[in-house]
């Protein structure tokens, strides 16, 4: 497993670059001084004995695939974890989704996915409902990848 290097985003580290080596070792460089890191959104792929499984997202209030090169919306399960990934549009902001029993977290977790320029809370509830709940929504569109 070798290294993999990506920039990161936020104003305070946008210079900077995180290296995951195989040993699982993660290493935060930055050229802007700053007094913290935000952790959150980070995924690192490790290797497993299990496929992951993808499946296409169900989707509520009218939202639907961006399309293109976004693809279609899915979750993907295996090893005990679960990831979401994709980009919606033009439906009811509120109930965007809801996954099924094997993705379902055991207590209410808080995202902060993209919107354009803005952010947008989007919360996954323990019955598996994924709902926007505030932020950005100038757009008719909103990321659930990040």
């Amino acid at each position: 497993m070798g290294s993999t290097t990506s920039s990161t985003s936020t104003d305070a580290t946008k210079t900077g670059t995180n290296t995951a080596d195989g040993s699982g070792k993660i290493t935060f460089s930055f050229t802007r001084r700053t007094h913290h890191v935000h952790l959150s959104g980070l995924d690192v792929e490790v290797a497993t004995t299990q496929a992951r499984t993808m499946v296409a997202l169900g989707l509520a209030s009218r939202w639907r695939a961006y399309g293109g090169s976004f693809g279609t919306p899915i979750f993907s399960y295996g090893d005990g974890l679960c990831f979401i990934d994709g980009l919606i549009k033009h439906g009811s902001w509120g109930h965007l989704a809801t996954l099924p029993a094997q993705c379902r977290p055991s207590k209410r977790l808080i995202f902060n996915l993209n919107n354009n320029a803005k952010t947008s809370r989007v919360d996954i509830e323990t019955h598996g409902k994924i709902s926007f709940i505030t932020g950005g929504r100038d757009h008719s569109w909103i990321s659930l990848s990040g």
